[in-house]
């Protein structure tokens, strides 16, 4: 860029050409006057903006000031007045010293208003004109036209002397200054006109933006300095006035309280003589809310309705006749005109008082005015008190019944039970990345727990990769607890650190940070360390995560997502409308038990914005079929509610349309910026729920000790049984590549997938699935004996008959043994593997202590009337499944029912046939779905994949058999766990 040019030197060079033009430099010196122009220009904007900021904050300041003079005026006026009505009563002293008051403040308003006509003459002004006049236009335009015009002579005249030079065989580069002076010094002397008439417009703006405007301050200043100096003489004038005033005041004061002690002594003569009980005195004690509410005579009712007088708030203070009605808490005054609405009092915000003057008036204190109202006679009176008293205190009772205050307490409660829930779950207790111990940051849309420091490099990745909150700090809300409740970061980790080499440990806690960052990109955005297990087409790819959708399996979805599967193509099946994506699906199969799956897609599917072929959205869908705890989620993550369909429709349209007043209020809601993200949903969360499904008669009959080791799983990890062929072969591949390092994992008893999910990803989570099963269903287990058991016979053994009753539970609801004592000997029951030879063929894992595989032996009830307690509580506890699980839960029950026990072809199972009832002479052969591990020693240890004889029957959810090949390995086993071949 071109050196500037100052305003001495371009005068000089100018003055040369002026002289001499051919043998001047000045042409050489154009290109810095035209840099020296735009620096000026750019000068002149950067001040232009400043003071334009400068005049709007003047202006305002203006305003403002003017007005406090309108408003001190009016005071002035007021205390004036206020004069004027002391001097009317004779009151001279009180009277002078408010006029003097106002004298002085008038005096201070002529001193504020000096000081305004300063602001706006000195400030105000000289910015207007310098910003609308002296800085509007564009004056550099006449200079850029002269020097287009130079530079467009110039060129023409070089391109003609160079074509002579070339008729003549001859070949110019250049052109030389003093070849053109002559002919270029018309257009010379228009750029040195106009360069001159800049630099004095320039002059002009900066003498009046630099130093006038300093001088405009300096006399604003001095009109400042003598605002203050008048105020000063004017205060220290009135101080005067103010210090012989005080003892004048004093005086008065201690005459008018020696009036009222005179008063109060005549008034305590007067009721002496008239003998009035009167506890206050209306006139000197106004009126005030007692902490003691008035009682009503009930015998009158909670409503009325009549006529009253009622005291008008106008100058004469006339009675007037007005209709009123008590109904549901409330007062309704109607007008003298029909053309009025009437007004209606909420008794819950007033208070009645009783007139101690006369016994057919009382009072209605609300909270902006007070009504005194007059009744015809003192019983009707002493009526209307009662009816009013008594609806405000029905209508008090009612609304603390349903206090807003303690509903949010227990969603306080309830966010902070799954809090403690959730950090109780495998693996929480840690950080999910470095396992720091107490992770108190939550990942919303991944469900783990992480430490602080883990917690500021997810917020670096940004919330498409992870949502961060604070366990302690925000204020969480049940819907954003959906999926850590669901996951947790044992099974997290079990998929996305599958592949997590030895050569590259996780971090700790005291990995530098750099470290940390790495791993956690590498984990989360790269996804580096997941095993993939997703294989073959798309076709088959997009079914398995339609069936994992169908059956609420979370983890499907999170190996899908962690392998960057796209989780919004569309559906090659859809339910209702082609276009369909997961989301949709899923929003329309949700019920209170798979809400963590809609949120899951929510978060990391990107399908927010998706139509179907009618232009329906996972949010139209929820209008259409009624789901609001889904339109909190999708609202929440803030889906568009202003996509319409194919006829037009917005959600909030279909909504109105179809009358679902909760999903409306919802919508209309977001759509008004009322919404709550912090939005509690309805969900089975399943809080320590040991107990939950047992009935009142087992409560009566639990006599063992409660197995807390085990807990009744959420029901994302209940998915419905396939056919049988689907059972096996996924069972199979659920068996496959089980380490006895993987099974360390097995006591995580959260959110296990079924067997009826896709195959190719129950490959990935085996370690855990294959630990754990269907919850096991109760059994009367018989004390062992204190000799060793016999050995085996090769052949099937006989069972000796029970003589008493065992209870049903539907398998998927109960999660522990029970035991009495009342079975025969149980020799032929137990099993006869010693526990060296189990040790040696499984290793088992260590989901249970061995405290608690052990329970102590218990007495039983009597057999004599079993049969028909257990078929009554075996009713009451499937009415108790059928509300608390739901549908889903009922088909899953019936199924296990129907299709694992082949004496039980109803719901309600006939009474318990008697041990040994299975005919003998047919044997079964069953394959395992699951690794099952003894509780007990009569109990048969089996993995899934193996196929077991059944000889017996214990009870409809207990068989007896041993493992085919090895007849030495026999005992009982939970009916779930197995599925049933048919040759």
């Amino acid at each position: 860029m071109p050196e500037l040019i100052s305003v001495q030197e371009f005068i000089s060079q100018t003055q040369e050409d002026l002289s001499s033009p051919t043998t001047s430099s000045f042409t050489s010196h154009m290109g810095r006057c035209r840099s020296t122009v735009c620096s000026q220009e750019e000068a002149l904007d950067s001040d232009r903006t400043v003071l334009q900021k400068m005049r709007k904050a003047v202006k305002a300041e203006h305003a403002t000031g003017q007005d406090l003079i309108s408003q001190l005026d009016a005071h002035i006026a007021a205390q004036e007045r206020y004069s004027g009505n002391y001097r009317n009563n004779q009151d001279e002293k009180l009277a002078e010293a408010f006029l003097t008051f106002a004298a002085f403040s008038r005096e201070l308003l002529n001193a504020v208003k000096s000081l305004l006509q300063s602001l706006s003459q000195n400030i105000n002004f000289p910015l207007e004109s310098l910003i609308k006049g002296d800085f509007k236009g564009d004056f550099k335009k006449p200079f850029e036209k002269s020097w287009k015009d130079y530079e467009s002579k110039v060129t023409k005249i070089e391109k003609e002397k160079r074509e002579l030079a070339k008729q003549y065989g001859m070949v110019r580069t250049e052109v030389m200054g003093g070849e053109i002076a002559e002919e270029m010094e018309k257009e010379r002397r228009m750029f040195q006109l106009n360069m001159c008439e800049y630099l004095i417009k320039v002059n002009e703006i900066k003498t009046k933006k630099g130093v006038d405007l300093l001088q405009n301050n300096i006399n604003h200043c001095n009109a400042q300095f003598t605002f203050f100096q008048i105020c000063l003489k004017a205060t220290e004038k009135h101080k005067e006035f103010i210090e012989s005033l005080v003892p004048k005041l004093h005086s008065m004061k201690t005459q008018q309280e020696e009036e009222k002690k005179q008063l109060s002594s005549l008034r305590d003569q007067l009721k002496a003589a008239l003998q009035l009980d009167l506890k206050e005195n209306s006139v000197s004690k106004p009126l005030r809310y007692s902490m003691h509410q008035l009682q009503g005579n009930k015998q009158y009712g909670t409503e009325k309705s009549g006529s009253l007088f009622k005291k008008s708030d106008g100058l004469r203070k006339v009675w007037q006749k007005r209709r009123c009605t008590v109904r549901n808490g409330y007062l309704t005054i109607s007008h003298s005109t029909l053309n009025r609405p009437p007004v209606k009092l909420n008794l819950l915000t007033c208070q009645v008082k009783p007139n101690v003057d006369d016994r057919k008036c009382f009072d209605l204190i609300s909270h902006n005015r007070t009504y005194h109202f007059l009744a015809d006679d003192d019983q009707e009176c002493t009526a209307w008190i009662s009816v009013l008293s008594n609806s405000k205190e029905e209508a008090l009772n009612v609304a603390f019944k349903q206090s807003p205050g303690r509903e949010g307490n227990s969603m306080e409660d309830l966010t902070g039970a799954i809090i403690e829930e959730i950090k109780r779950m495998p693996g929480n207790n840690m950080c999910c990345d470095c396992s720091a111990s107490d992770p108190a940051w939550l990942s919303i849309n991944l469900g783990i727990l992480i430490c602080i420091e883990c917690s500021g490099i997810h917020r670096e990745m940004g919330v498409h990769h992870s949502r961060i909150q604070s366990l302690a700090l925000d204020k969480l809300s049940t819907s954003e607890l959906l999926l850590a409740k669901n996951i947790g970061n044992s099974r997290f980790n079990d998929i996305v650190e599958a592949n997590l080499p030895s050569s590259s440990p996780k971090p700790t806690t005291d990995s530098a940070m750099v470290l940390r960052k790495d791993f956690i990109i590498s984990k989360y955005v790269d996804w580096k360390y997941t095993a993939q297990r997703v294989t073959g087409s798309s076709t088959a790819r997009l079914k398995d995560l339609q069936d994992a959708v169908t059956g609420k399996d979370v983890f499907i979805l999170l190996q899908a997502y962690a392998e960057k599967v796209d989780l919004s193509e569309r559906l090659l099946e859809p339910r209702q409308e082609p276009g369909e994506t997961l989301l949709h699906l899923a929003v329309l199969i949700c019920d209170r038990t798979s809400l963590h799956i809609v949120d899951f897609l929510v978060h990391n599917s990107g399908s927010l914005l998706k139509q179907t072929s009618k232009g329906n959205t996972p949010l139209h869908y929820c209008s259409l079929h009624n789901k609001p705890e889904c339109i909190k989620l999708l609202l929440r993550a803030k889906a568009n509610i202003t996509i319409t369909n194919e006829i037009g429709d917005t959600a909030l349209d279909i909504a109105r349309k179809k009358n679902y007043a909760m999903c409306e209020d919802l919508l209309f809601q977001a759509q008004n910026d009322q919404f709550n993200m912090r939005a509690h949903v309805e969900y089975e969360w399943r809080l320590g729920q040991e107990d939950m499904f047992e009935s009142d008669d087992d409560l009566d009959e639990k006599l063992s000790p409660v197995n807390k080791d085990r807990i009744l799983r959420p029901q994302s990890c209940y998915n419905p049984l396939g056919t049988a062929s689907q059972l096996w072969r996924n069972t199979a591949e659920f068996s496959k590549g089980a380490s006895p390092a993987s099974q360390e994992k097995c006591n995580d008893m959260y959110a296990v997938p079924h067997a009826a999910s896709f195959s190719h990803v129950a490959k990935a989570l085996s370690p855990v699935s294959a630990c754990t099963g269907p919850p096991l269903p109760p059994r009367n287990v018989p004390k062992a004996p204190s000799f060793p058991p016999p050995l085996p016979p090769v052949s099937r053994p006989a069972f000796p008959t029970d003589t008493g009753g065992r209870k049903i539970l539907p398998p998927p609801l109960t999660i522990r043994h029970k035991r009495t004592s009342s079975e025969p000997s149980p020799s032929a029951l137990l099993n006869n593997t010693s526990p060296a030879e189990d040790s040696r063929s499984f290793s088992p894992p260590i989901c249970r202590s061995p405290k608690e595989a052990s329970p102590k032996s218990l007495s039983s009830e009597s057999s004599s009337d079993f049969p028909e307690r257990i078929d009554s509580w075996k009713k009451s506890s499937l009415k108790k499944v059928g509300t608390l699980t739901g549908p889903n839960q009922q088909i899953r029950n019936s199924h296990w029912d129907s299709s694992l026990s082949p004496e039980s072809p109803h719901d309600v199972p006939p009474p318990l046939p008697r041990r040994g009832s299975l005919n003998k002479a047919c044997l079964r052969r069953v394959r395992a779905l699951y690794d099952c591990w003894a509780d007990h020693e009569d109990e048969l240890t089996f993995q899934a994949g193996e196929i077991i004889i059944v000889d017996g029957q214990e009870d409809s959810s207990w068989w007896c058999g041993w493992i085919e090949g090895q007849p030495q390995r026999k005992g009982v086993f939970p009916v779930p766990f197995v599925h049933e071949l048919y040759e």
